[in-house]
Parts: C-alpha cells; structure tokens; sequence
C-alpha cells in the first residue's frame, strides 16, 4: 500500500463493507471509556524523544512534506493510548492496544461527514508507519508474535479483511406464542432465583453478608480465578437493574417492582429475561474493562449466531495454555459467560453446537439488541481518549 498519501486514503477501502460495518456499529452503539488518567511523566518523555526520531525518519523519507502533521497525529495517537491503558509501552505494543486503535477507528466512521472514511484511515496508516519505523530503526522492544499481531490488525483494517459481524436486526425470530414463549421462560432458573432473592431481602440483607451480592454493586475487575461462582452474580444484578430490590446504603431491601414477581405475567417475565441478557452482557463506560467487554461482544455474537441456520461451535474445554497476561484472561471471561449462559439454560448443547431454544429467542434478542458490551457514556461528552483529540488530529 503506498505511504506517500494519506488524504483519500478512504478510497481504498471497500465501500460497501465500511459502510456495512459503520451501520452496525452504530446500530450496537458501541462507546468506550469516559476518561483516563494522564500518561506518567516517563512515559511523556519516552513518547517525545521516539516522536523526535520518527519525524527525522520521516523527513529521510517520501513522507518528508508531510512529516510534521502524521508525526503530529502519531504523537497523539500515542499519548491517548497511554492514557488508555495502564502499562502502556510506546515502543512495545501489545495486540489490546492496537485493538483499542481500531474500534476507535470503526467508532469514527460512525459519524456523518464526507471526511470520516479518511480521518479513520489517517489514523490507522500513520499508526502502521509508526510501527514501521520502529521496527526499520530497532526501536522496537516487544515481541515479534506482538509485532506481527499489531500490524495484521491494523492492516486488515485498511484491507477492509474483517470479519462481518452479526446484528439484531440480522435475526429472523419463529412464531412463537405468548403461552409458548411463558412455558419456556418458567422452565428457566431465573424466575425461581429471583424469588429466592427477594425473599432473602425481605427483612433487609447486609451487602457485605452475601459474597454474590457484594460483587453485583461492586467495581472490581472479574478475577479469572474466581469464575466458578456460576451465573448466581448475574441474577443479584438482574434484581438491582430491575428494581426487584434496591440498595439502600450497605442495606439490600425489596425494590419497587418486587410485587410483579408473583403474577408472572408474560410482558413481566419477558422483559426480565431481556434485562438479565442485556446486564449481563454489558459493560460500565464509567470503568471500563477491556478484557471483560471483548468476552461481552464474543458472547453477543455467540447469542446471535445461536439464533440463525449457522449455529456456533461449542468451544468448551479449549485449551487455554499458550495464552498468558490479558489474551488469556479474555479467553477465560470468554469462556466463562459461555457456560454461564448455558448453566442459566440461555444457550442449549446440540451435538457439537449451541443454540437459543426458539421460543426463548424474542427476550433473548431484545436483551441482546440493548446491550452495551463495553459501556455507555454521556453523548454531549465525547471524553473517550482515542474519540476527541485524535479525531481532530487525523482530520487536518
């Protein structure tokens, strides 16, 4: 691909796919996160002094008239990312930070202008020449699997390679009835665990009393370590979003819709249905998780495609063994959400594959359409560290 253009650069990607891909994500309304902390000052210096050396490389090359506004992008691009996340090596990606580069980029394809196809690919291609004057001036210090990896993605970007995702509106629902629909959702362990729990609130619980509970109004990262506590955390937060209960200082009492429990109705316990699907397979935009939310968006096309002709593999039992740091706890969230899914009777095991049982599948796609993988944030405050600044640098 040549480097010695980066207005129109959007020309060389596949229209209709851009164009696909952008609807959809802008029909999930995927948003990260709100704010970050600011890069360290080693980091900050350790950005400018590579920065200095990627503008005199840049000046030696065909890129030479255009050094100062992709050294001046790049140098964003960088300071965001370290923002972003903790750790953050400017001279050692890894694949995490690539893939926050390029949802960035997919997110600002989302916006209406004629300009948003080119301000992507800006930042994506300035980004890859970055990585290559690491790599041509042995600057770089991370791994070769990392390296290739971060150039493959950012690549494919450009190349328009990735895959189609699936989408609620993808889904054709069967005719189900509102008396099939009650049977199948009253099969379920949901309803019978949420009336345990608000029988268990009755008389007021300590939060600090019940370990589910304590983790459903907590913040903390999921610990891989601790997955074996099955799906009964999702059901405490299907109470709390659903206002079964509320939380009253470091009180959990009944909420204000615990009454609609007894009657059972078949709007009440679809829409509870949708919300357990939807609070679970959403993230907090206030503090994000990265590993968490990629295992959320596995899941919701896991979700999706259990409800189409093409049924998904049933990958449990992988061996997880040559993944280390986060690729490996994604893949054990991953994991995890799976089989709480099934435990929670959500996805069936058919032979080798997994399915949504059809008369569960209009909750379960009204749940998967409002969910919200890696979080909400405020739309009149677009503070996300590779939205705002970056954007307006890869547009001039």
């Amino acid at each position: 691909m040549p480097t010695d253009k980066l207005a129109g650069m959007g020309s060389k990607r596949p229209a209709n796919r851009g164009q696909k891909r952008a609807e959809k994500t802008k029909a999930r309304q995927r948003r990260h996160q709100q704010s970050r902390p600011a890069p360290t000052g080693a980091v900050t210096e350790r950005i400018a002094d590579l920065i200095d050396g990627f503008v005199e490389w840049l000046d030696e090359s065909e890129m030479s008239e255009q050094s100062e506004a992709i050294s001046r992008l790049v140098s964003s691009t960088l300071t965001q990312l370290a923002g972003a996340r903790q750790g953050f090596s400017p001279s050692a990606w890894l694949p995490a930070d690539a893939h926050l580069l390029v949802d960035a980029a997919e997110r600002i394809l989302q916006e209406e202008s004629d300009s948003a196809e080119d301000t992507a690919v800006n930042l994506v291609l300035t980004s890859l020449q970055y990585l290559t004057f690491l790599d041509e001036t042995d600057l770089w210090d991370g791994s070769p699997e990392d390296y290739a990896h971060c150039m493959e993605d950012l690549s494919d970007f450009l190349e328009g390679d990735e895959p189609d995702m699936l989408d609620a509106d993808d889904i054709d629902l069967p005719d189900v009835s509102l008396a099939q629909e009650l049977a199948a959702i009253s099969a379920l362990p949901l309803l019978p665990a949420l009336d345990d729990i608000v029988a268990r609130v009755a008389d007021g619980l300590a939060v600090g009393d019940n370990a589910d509970l304590q983790h459903a109004v907590g913040s903390a990262p999921l610990d891989p370590a601790q997955l074996h506590v099955g799906a009964a955390v999702d059901y405490w937060s299907t109470a709390i979003a659903t206002e079964l209960i509320r939380i009253d200082g470091d009180i959990a009492r009944p909420g204000d819709n615990a009454h609609s429990l007894a009657g059972r109705g078949a709007e009440t316990v679809h829409e509870l249905v949708a919300e357990h699907v939807r609070v679970q397979l959403s993230g907090d935009g206030d503090d994000p998780d990265v590993s968490r939310s990629l295992a959320n968006t596995f899941a919701v096309q896991t979700l999706l495609a259990a409800m189409t002709d093409e049924l998904p593999i049933n990958n449990e039992g992988e061996d997880y063994a040559e993944l280390e740091g986060e690729d490996l706890r994604t893949a054990q969230l991953i994991d995890h959400r799976v089989r709480s899914l099934i435990e929670q009777g959500i996805l069936v095991r058919i032979e080798e594959v997994l399915a949504v049982p059809h008369a569960l599948r209009p909750a379960v796609l009204d749940g998967v359409a409002e969910a919200q993988p890696f979080g909400v944030i405020d739309e009149e405050s677009q503070d996300d560290p590779l939205y705002g600044s970056v954007e307006d640098s890869a547009s001039s």
